[in-house]
């Protein structure tokens, strides 16, 4: 009888240990997918071959990228994103401060 109540009891145990150890008992968070990569736009570019240049009816020379944003020339020869096309959110780009001085001579 005793024997029979301690088989009883290590079989009980053994359901519970194997049933607790089925569950996981860590819940994992879902996180949001991370925001879609936004497209880089630089504020200087050097000129380089197949650049085409054109040349503005103030006599200034600029750059249109295929997105259409035009690039002025420098009096370094390099060309600065237009005015018009920066926003708040450019102000924090590692170009920003020589974009700002905007190839003025030194």
């Amino acid at each position: 009888m005793k024997k029979i109540r301690i088989v009883q009891a290590v079989a009980l145990m053994m359901t519970v240990v194997v049933l607790a150890s089925c569950g996981s008992g860590r819940h994992y968070q879902s996180y949001p997918p991370p925001p879609p990569p936004r497209p880089g736009v630089s504020l200087i570019i050097n000129s380089g071959p197949g650049m085409v240049v054109s040349r503005y009816g103030d006599g200034r020379y600029y750059y249109r990228n295929p997105q259409g944003m035009m690039y002025w020339r420098g009096n370094d020869n390099r060309y600065y994103l237009d005015r018009r096309y920066m926003n708040r959110n450019y102000h924090r780009h590692y170009q920003y401060n020589d974009w700002r001085r905007s190839g003025r001579r030194r």
